[in-house]
């Protein structure tokens, strides 16, 4: 069952649309996991999720992020800031996932973190601790990694007050990166990189550019690499190891999706705005 999509109103007119699984039935110590979708593919592609979540004692909140689905898009000057590369536009990111947590966790009482599994969350922290029952999990996939890294940012960011950050110190226990882009964490493609990268082939037009991510970042790749047995790649491999220089496999992820979910799921203009940069 999709659960229906729910809006918040934050400060400055911002509006951040989700969907909510809810709180487990006679659940107490549940911990809710905030997932951020990464680019293309908007929070839908995660709905399935929530059928799931009471049997793990979880809740599961699928945020849209800016610019998608619901949620209020980026404005021209925003994009400017984007693709200047302005601190301020991640500042104001951060602030904003700040304020919709402090919005949810007071609207559904959230539970809090036992007390032996908080740690410091101010602008110097460098991170979160372990969470466990109770609590908020952040996980972002792909470019839904990036506003994580600016939340958790050891900086100081003049937009968060030190009252908010003392608040979410009593509820957010875990922090997930689920295949994060290269650029989240400030690395540049190597000069002689070999894989094939879909925004940056000018072979693709406007209206192919949808489709051709969507195939890439959903294909299946054997990579040399490889180790069955760990099942993960060797410490020692180079993005020279990977199997990345085909558009697409034999089959992809959406290509089981029906239109009507591809035309729910995926948004091309906001992918575009995050791209150009």
């Amino acid at each position: 069952m999709i659960q229906p999509t729910q809006t918040f109103s934050l400060s400055g007119d911002i509006k951040l649309s989700f969907t909510d699984s809810g709180a487990p039935l006679n659940q107490s110590n549940y911990t809710t996991v905030l997932l951020l979708h990464g680019g293309v593919f908007n929070a839908y592609q995660f709905h399935k999720l929530h059928a799931y979540a009471h049997s793990l004692n979880l809740r599961t909140v699928l945020l849209h992020r800016r610019d998608y689905a619901g949620s209020t898009p980026y404005s021209y000057s925003e994009i400017q800031e984007l693709e200047r590369g302005n601190v301020i536009f991640w500042e104001r990111l951060a602030a904003q996932m700040g304020e919709f947590l402090k919005m949810f966790i007071e609207r559904e009482g959230i539970p809090k973190l036992p007390a032996q599994q908080k740690r410091t969350l101010s602008p110097h922290a460098n991170g979160l601790g372990k969470g466990g029952s109770g609590g908020v999990a952040i996980l972002g996939w792909s470019g839904g990694c990036l506003p994580i890294v600016s939340f958790l940012g050891a900086t100081q960011n003049r937009m968060v007050s030190e009252e908010l950050y003392g608040f979410l110190e009593e509820y957010i226990g875990e922090c997930i990166f689920y295949d994060p882009s290269y650029n989240c964490f400030g690395y540049p493609l190597p000069p002689d990189n070999r894989n094939y990268i879909p925004w940056e082939d000018t072979a693709n037009s406007s209206e192919d550019f949808l489709q051709a991510f969507s195939n890439w970042v959903s294909s299946y790749y054997d990579h040399p690499c490889y180790d069955p047995i760990t099942r993960s790649l060797p410490a020692t491999a180079t993005i020279h190891d990977l199997d990345g220089s085909r558009r697409k496999s034999d089959e992809t992820s959406v290509s089981s999706w029906t239109d009507e979910e591809i035309a729910k799921g995926t948004e091309e203009r906001p992918a575009r705005n995050e791209i150009a940069t």
